[in-house]
């Protein structure tokens, strides 16, 4: 029964970073600086880049989404196995909502309410069947329900924070791996975000904002065939998410009114997987699996700018560089990760009450061959890498939001 091991792994991501999270997404405007966004977020994603971004904002109304496109190759060092391909297509929606209270003189309250809901790490991910070994579909992601606010304190001063409600969404489908089996769960998990603009002069603002991390326990049904073609087992699935804690700290400049230049520094606690847990209960204490993730943090560093064009036209520039949470001794194909250089471009349009905002993201990342050790790792098992072999892809991401401003 220990052999069921490997159909309980870890689903996959739609990105690299971290295996689990997208180097850049969620916010049309953020995309568009490259994601460096903490200094000036001014719309309802500022319930997650940085809450205290609220007090800048307009009050509005904004729907749209994201569009995600990644190809990705997996070729295995041992020369019979099969290569392993796919293309991710994957559409994710953004909405939120934020406004001000108004006193008896007319005046806007400096406090700025605001809720969102958008998908913040994860994904789905699914391969051709060949009837070979294989997972075949994948997910594992998290979808948030976040309610914040800001205060102006003065100024120069404003403080921020957010309510994270996350619904973690489990499954996976896989052929004799090393049985056939159809797993799935889900959950609900609370963390929070919190977040500061300090702004020292008319031309210099300084962002910091933290996230918590976020613990889901989820919880649902399955069914394993151990012998091709028999009448599968139902059973009860467990599984543990564990979405890792983050800070980020950016400087906004405007040299002139009509320009923003920004620079922030990323950071992200993914040394928070140092194992999986996923229990299948009919097993009993065999169905109890524990893989070792041994995953580190990560480090990205953010430049970008706007340029206002003209009253209602907005132009928008970004480029990144993201460091790779997974080591060679546990990196698989569900959640391929490398060093990753980004490159975004975004513009806004506004008519009337509406804004319309659009960006463009796209990756370069190194082909990442992670070398079989069988022969160094003889006496050590536990150090030899799980899927020795060259992972390749690449990710670009389309962005479209239209905000009804109030």
């Amino acid at each position: 029964m220990k052999r069921l091991a490997p159909v309980l792994l870890l689903a996959a991501s739609t990105a690299h970073a971290g295996g689990l999270g997208r180097p850049n997404g969620i916010s049309a405007r953020g995309v568009g600086m490259g994601g460096a966004f903490t200094a000036f977020a001014d719309d309802a994603t500022a319930l997650y880049f940085n809450p205290a971004g609220l007090a800048d904002a307009e009050p509005q109304v904004q729907v749209g989404g994201e569009f995600i496109v990644g190809p990705r190759t997996y070729t295995p060092v041992a020369p019979n196995d099969q290569g392993q391909k796919t293309l991710l297509l994957s559409p994710s929606p953004v909405a939120g909502v934020l406004g001000r209270f108004t006193g008896e003189d007319d005046q806007p309250s400096r406090v700025t309410l605001g809720a969102g809901v958008w998908n913040t790490f994860g994904g789905k991910l699914s391969y051709p069947k060949t009837g070979m070994p294989a997972f075949d579909a994948l997910e594992d992601l998290v979808i948030e329900t976040t309610g914040g606010a800001a205060v102006r304190v003065s100024d120069k001063l404003s403080i921020g924070a957010a309510v994270r409600v996350g619904l973690g969404l489990f499954s996976t489908s896989v052929t004799q791996k090393p049985f056939d089996a159809e797993l799935s769960a889900s959950g609900v998990g609370v963390g929070g975000t919190t977040g500061v603009i300090y702004k020292p002069t008319e031309m210099i603002q300084i962002g910091v904002a933290y996230r918590t991390k976020m613990s889901i326990s989820t919880t649902g049904s399955g069914s394993v065939a151990q012998i091709p073609g028999s009448t599968p087992i139902r059973t009860g699935v467990t599984r543990e998410q564990h979405w890792p804690q983050s800070a980020s700290l950016g400087l906004g400049l405007r040299p002139k009114p009509f320009v923003k230049l920004a620079a922030q520094v990323d950071w992200a606690g993914w040394s928070t997987i140092q194992d999986i847990v996923v229990v299948a209960e009919a097993l009993g204490t065999s169905g109890v699996q524990r893989f070792p993730e041994n995953w580190r943090d990560t480090w990205a560093v953010r430049l970008g700018g706007e340029v206002q064009v003209t009253s209602s036209v907005a132009l928008r520039g970004g480029t990144y560089i993201d460091t790779s949470a997974v080591p060679d001794r546990t990196i698989e194909r569900q959640y391929y990760d490398t060093l990753k250089y980004g490159f975004a471009t975004g513009a806004s349009v506004t008519y009337n009450a509406w804004r319309f905002d659009v960006a463009l993201d796209g990756i370069v990342a190194p082909a990442r061959t992670v070398p079989d050790n069988t022969v160094e790792t003889t006496n050590f098992p536990a150090d030899r890498n799980t899927a020795p072999g060259t992972y390749s892809g690449t990710l670009v991401t389309f962005e479209l939001t239209a905000a009804y401003r109030f």
